[in-house]
């Protein structure tokens, strides 16, 4: 019993130590790729992402791909983006976060990437944004 007791506690100790140092590891590389959308944090926003000029549009967007209506979801789609009352990019775009509703997945954005649109203001789902 001494030598249970006595002999094997340090190397216990040791394995415990190490394996809580790999979990801390671990847990804080996963937080670098998954950082949560919060106020104030620039992020990136993914290609071809569909940005609206107003909430109540990304509203109806989010309504109609929810209900698995293509025919519908395309024909507004393309009808937002004829009217420039929503744009799709093809590259990844840096933005600010404004704000962030969770329970509607909505997040309003300022556009922070280089170019005639910086400092322009949009809406977006929150699928959007880059992780």
């Amino acid at each position: 019993m001494l030598a249970f007791s006595g002999g094997l506690w340090p190397v216990r100790t040791t394995y415990l130590r190490a394996f809580l140092t790999v979990l801390v590891l671990v847990a804080s590389i996963a937080g670098a790729f998954a950082g949560p959308i919060r106020k104030g944090a620039v992020m990136q926003v993914k290609p071809n992402s569909v940005w609206f000029d107003e909430a109540a549009k990304l509203t109806h967007w989010q309504e109609l791909k929810k209900s698995g209506n293509e025919a519908a979801l395309t024909s507004f789609q393309e009808q937002m983006l004829g009217q420039r009352e929503a744009w799709q990019f093809l590259k990844p775009l840096k933005v600010k976060i404004l704000s962030y509703e969770p329970a509607k997945s909505q997040v309003n954005v300022e556009m922070k990437t280089a170019g005639r649109l910086q400092g322009t203001t949009w809406w977006l789902d929150a699928s959007a944004i880059g992780r």
